[in-house]
């Protein structure tokens, strides 16, 4: 689980979003205002992935990427960087070209589907509110769109309530299942 803007590792662990079923890891990836875009943030998770693969008994088939906000953004990213590493992407109220908007060009926009093209066949959950200002929901809507097209298996959730966040208490059983329908 990688943490957005303004926060960090601590606290992105939330028992709720697992069930308690899951070994959750949640890598705070250096740079953290550079949406997981730098060679030491990318470098921080795939470490962090490796330890638990290493100490812990992770199906390596069943690995999950996910993220909040910038994380969001750093789980695409992620997933395009190494996407036999992962079953499945989790973006709750991401943007899909921050790195675009906060740094300039060079970085990936997962918004041209030239990007999107790891991601066929991949199960993806998206939640994103309607009335988020950080990340506009109108962006999301329009990747959800073009993930589909590409061949994803999108579950995407949307509320009128909320604002910019994790998922809204009501949606947390459609996540639980999805993810256990992944296993």
């Amino acid at each position: 689980m990688l943490h957005g803007s303004g926060s960090d590792d601590q606290g992105m662990l939330k028992e709720n979003l697992t069930d308690g079923n899951f070994i959750e890891i949640a890598p705070f990836g250096r740079g953290t205002s550079n949406c997981f875009t730098t060679d030491y943030a990318e470098k921080d998770v795939k470490e962090a992935i490796d330890d638990a693969i290493l100490n812990y008994p992770i199906d390596t088939s069943r690995i999950i990427i996910a993220g909040f906000s910038m994380g969001g953004y750093g789980a695409y990213r992620i997933f395009y960087e190494y996407p036999g590493l992962f079953k499945g992407v989790v973006v709750f109220s991401g943007h899909p070209n921050l790195a675009g908007k906060w740094i300039g060009e060079g970085y990936p926009d997962f918004l041209n589907p030239t990007y999107l093209e790891p991601f066929k066949n991949i199960p993806v959950f998206i939640y994103h509110s309607k009335n988020d200002l950080n990340c506009p929901y109108d962006l999301t809507e329009e990747l959800v769109a073009k993930l589909k097209k590409t061949g994803a298996k999108v579950e995407f959730i949307t509320t009128e309530e909320g604002g910019h966040g994790i998922l809204n208490d009501s949606y947390t059983s459609v996540y639980l299942q999805w993810l256990k329908n992944l296993y």
